[in-house]
């Protein structure tokens, strides 16, 4: 038998090339296995902080609050709370703000993934984490609210609440999307 040069190397070439796609597919099949060991033994929300650090949520005080630069956060405030700029005024309602507040409480107890996780109940002020439903990206909304006062015979109260995210730089408008959906189930229910 007489083998040219050309065809062991297009024979190898072909080869070649078929070994260096399974030992690719290979290394990727075992990179989503270990990722799925991972999660399974450590869990989702933990292998979370082991990756990108602890959450920091600390006490929200608007009237002193300050934005970072991210765009990943979300403000909302009655005119005038807030020192910071907010990226929308708050409506008013007619009812006190203890009865606001439990309307809140209602309308978030029905929201996916979200609990409450402290906040400081004289005050009127609640902490609350909602996770995003793949990765369990953990958002926190921080809501108080704030009586107005009477007029014509009936309270009213307002609130203002910060809505951020603690990973990653921008948000895809999740945190606006979030309270804007929030404000409405509110006034609707």
């Amino acid at each position: 038998m007489i083998y040219s040069a050309a065809g062991d190397r297009r024979r190898w070439g072909r080869m070649g090339g078929r070994r260096i796609f399974l030992s690719v597919l290979l290394v990727v099949a075992a990179g989503i296995a270990l990722i799925a060991v991972t999660v399974a033994v450590v869990g989702r929300e933990r292998l979370l902080v082991i990756v990108l650090g602890p959450v920091e949520r600390g006490v929200v005080d608007f009237q002193t609050l300050t934005l970072g630069e991210r765009p990943n956060q979300y403000l909302v405030c009655p005119a005038g709370y807030c020192a910071q700029p907010a990226h929308a005024v708050a409506p008013v309602y007619d009812v006190p703000a203890s009865a606001l507040a439990e309307r809140w409480l209602d309308m978030v107890a029905r929201q996916p993934r979200t609990e409450r996780v402290g906040g400081d109940l004289a005050a009127l002020q609640y902490d609350f984490v909602q996770r995003s439903w793949l990765f369990r990206f953990p958002d926190t909304i921080t809501v108080r609210f704030i009586a107005l006062g009477v007029y014509h015979d009936a309270a009213q109260s307002t609130l203002a609440i910060y809505s951020r995210s603690h990973y990653g730089y921008s948000d895809l408008g999740v945190n606006r999307s979030r309270i804007d959906d929030w404000l409405a189930a509110l006034s609707d229910g």
